[in-house]
């Protein structure tokens, strides 16, 4: 199964543990790549959007604030399983455009064909069961919709996997370390998300079974992806 399985609790504690601290965090161990990479991968969908947007694993509304500061005609639904990341969204973002919902990727609360737009930011590979995670997404988005995205990548070629790879296991705590304190050592808890995602080309083989690509990128020497998917 790809997804985290047993592993997702102890990522999801890592992760409340984190808690305000996340964007901090994800700035230092990015190397100030995380928001660029964000805002590229809503500039593959373009300049007039509007409709509903799902914003899947929004942890503590980053995706959310970019995408109503960069669209003024969307209205977008932060999903979040954790209730310190539900509660940081809600503080952050005060819109009549903006709400907060509970869920998982398997199991999300809501119709199908509801969203114009999906969004995930470094969050689809924290699902317990990727392809169940897929198929959701798919399900809650609008025929013609699209899914945006954002997440690291593991290269398909072995050195740079290596290098990636190292990085995560050995740099990014101690980034962490420096951004955080104690907390921050528990990027090394994310590591298991890593370690379980395909290599890139696996990975889109598998968004392929339920979308039609129609850009994608690659960052930070294939250590990163954005991509933009048609239902």
């Amino acid at each position: 199964m790809s997804g985290l399985g047993a592993d997702w609790r102890r990522v999801e504690e890592a992760l409340a543990e984190i808690g305000g601290s996340y964007d901090r965090i994800n700035r230092f161990i990015s190397l100030g790549f995380d928001l660029r990479l964000r805002e590229r991968a809503l500039s593959l969908v373009g300049c007039d959007v509007n409709g509903r947007a799902l914003d899947a694993g929004s942890g503590p509304g980053t995706f959310s604030h970019l995408a109503l500061r960069r669209w003024r005609r969307i209205d977008v639904i932060a999903m979040e399983p954790l209730d310190v990341m539900a509660s940081l969204s809600k503080r952050r973002i005060k819109s009549e455009r903006f709400d907060v919902v509970r869920g998982v990727f398997e199991h999300m609360p809501f119709r199908s064909g509801t969203f114009d737009l999906v969004l995930t930011g470094f969050s689809i590979r924290d699902a317990i069961d990727f392809r169940a995670a897929l198929s959701e997404i798919w399900r809650v988005i609008r025929q013609g919709g699209r899914y945006v995205v954002c997440d690291i990548a593991k290269p398909d070629r072995p050195p740079f996997r290596f290098v990636v790879s190292a990085y995560w296991f050995l740099i990014a705590p101690i980034l962490g370390f420096l951004a955080a304190g104690r907390r921050g050592l528990r990027v090394w808890d994310i590591y298991r998300t890593y370690r379980r995602w395909p290599v890139k080309r696996k990975l889109i083989a598998m968004l392929l079974e339920f979308f039609v690509v129609e850009r994608s990128e690659v960052a930070m020497l294939g250590g990163a992806l954005i991509a933009l998917f048609r239902r």
